[in-house]
């Protein structure tokens, strides 16, 4: 009987955990976090830095993301972008991991392993409805945690990550939006993810 009981309290407790679990995606769903006060010097700080990755790593780590863009726009230029904002990485679904494993034995999973081989991150889109939903996560082989960087709807799609140091995250994606009635178009974004101060900055084109 006792067993039972026990039983029944875990099945509970799990259902409780999902629950809560399904329960924040849908308040996060469609956006990153929410804006953030900065300290000016960390902010300059910041914009130099993306400023410096814009110009040169986007091109060179995600080319064929570059040309695909370039091929219907040849203005496309990732260094011209604009930062739509700075916002904060949200906590509420850190999760402990007993044992994280890096993916060394998959060839193209090592691009996103950390540099200094403590971490990686994972990317990609799984549907609980008809559309998939986005995410990208950091997992920490150290701190033995699994971090939520990214989560969007059907809307926003990430088209690949990477490491620009080990401090700094890159994603590039695309994102479809209504353009009037029946009408919609898609517009290039990228994610630069300053992991020490749990900040990322969002670019995308200046409307023209």
């Amino acid at each position: 009987m006792k067993k039972n009981v026990a039983i029944v309290a875990g099945a509970v407790a799990v259902v409780i955990t999902v629950a809560a679990l399904l329960l924040l995606q849908l308040m996060t769903r469609g956006r990153i976090d929410e804006p953030v006060s900065v300290d000016p010097a960390i902010e300059r700080e910041i914009v130099e830095k993306d400023r410096a990755i814009l110009r040169t790593k986007i091109a060179a780590v995600f080319p064929d993301w570059v040309e695909a863009w370039r091929s219907d726009d040849d203005r496309f230029d990732p260094a011209e972008l604009q930062r739509d904002g700075l916002e904060s990485i949200d906590s509420l679904l850190d999760i402990q991991e007993d044992e994280p494993h890096l993916p060394l034995d998959d060839e193209a999973l090592r691009p996103l392993i950390s540099p200094d081989g403590t971490k990686y991150i994972e990317y990609g889109g799984y549907s609980e409805e008809a559309e998939p939903d986005s995410e990208l996560t950091l997992v920490d082989t150290l701190k033995k945690e699994r971090r939520r960087l990214l989560f969007y709807g059907p809307s926003v799609r990430i088209d690949d990550a990477a490491w620009a140091d080990n401090e700094t995250v890159i994603a590039v994606g695309t994102e479809e939006a209504e353009a009037g009635p029946q009408k919609t178009a898609v517009r290039p974004l990228v994610w630069i993810f300053h992991l020490p101060q749990r900040l990322v900055s969002t670019y995308s084109p200046a409307p023209r």
